[in-house]
């Protein structure tokens, strides 16, 4: 017999997505998929993530990048991570460890629709992080968060770039209904729901 059940609960904000975040590339090595499939969601995996969080934040970090045991980029403690690289987008592919997030697919989508920026999925190496233009983190609670330093070195300027910023406005839009084109992938929550749940 199946059932469904959700918890609500305040989350506040997760990384600053008006300032952007500052990472280090964490020591701890993104779990493999053959160790435990890192396209789901399995609890016993976020112990990963959390000793990479915990790791960056007791060094005054906000979040992790997280490598492969090949060396090649994977993603933050619990986000994808994309680079902006001559104004292309780049991102690590599936077989690099990721979790393939919905954000990640929505940005992706939103970039090639909005602003004629497609997106490279491919192994990127750690140095990369050190010399693209600019680099942002997608997920449930990161939304858009624009990375300004990497291991203390600043991204592109040190400051939120400006295709970090276009999308970021774009992604916003479209997650609270205001952008046309994507209505079809908001669901309406009747407020009297709404006003029950607060209860």
């Amino acid at each position: 017999e199946d059932g469904f059940f959700i918890f609500i609960t305040p989350f506040g904000t997760y990384l600053d997505v008006e300032k952007g975040a500052k990472c280090c590339v964490s020591s701890w090595k993104r779990i493999e998929d053959d160790m435990i499939p890192a396209r789901a969601k399995i609890t016993g995996a976020y112990i990963n993530s959390a000793m990479a969080k915990t790791e960056a934040f007791d060094n005054g970090f906000d979040e992790a990048i997280l490598l492969t045991t090949q060396g090649h980029v994977s993603e933050g403690s619990g986000e994808n991570l994309f680079l902006v690289i001559k104004g292309r987008l780049v991102t690590p592919p599936v077989y690099d460890n990721i979790l393939v997030g919905i954000t990640r697919e929505s940005v992706m989508e939103i970039a090639r629709n909005e602003l004629g920026i497609e997106t490279e999925e491919r192994s990127i190496d750690r140095t990369e992080l050190y010399v693209a233009d600019e680099c942002f983190f997608t997920g449930t609670a990161a939304e858009l968060t624009p990375v300004v330093s990497i291991d203390h070195r600043p991204v592109g300027s040190g400051d939120v770039g400006p295709v970090s910023a276009k999308l970021q406005k774009l992604y916003m839009q479209v997650a609270r209904g205001e952008h046309k084109a994507y209505h079809h992938w908001c669901t309406f929550v009747e407020p009297s729901l709404v006003h029950t749940l607060k209860k």
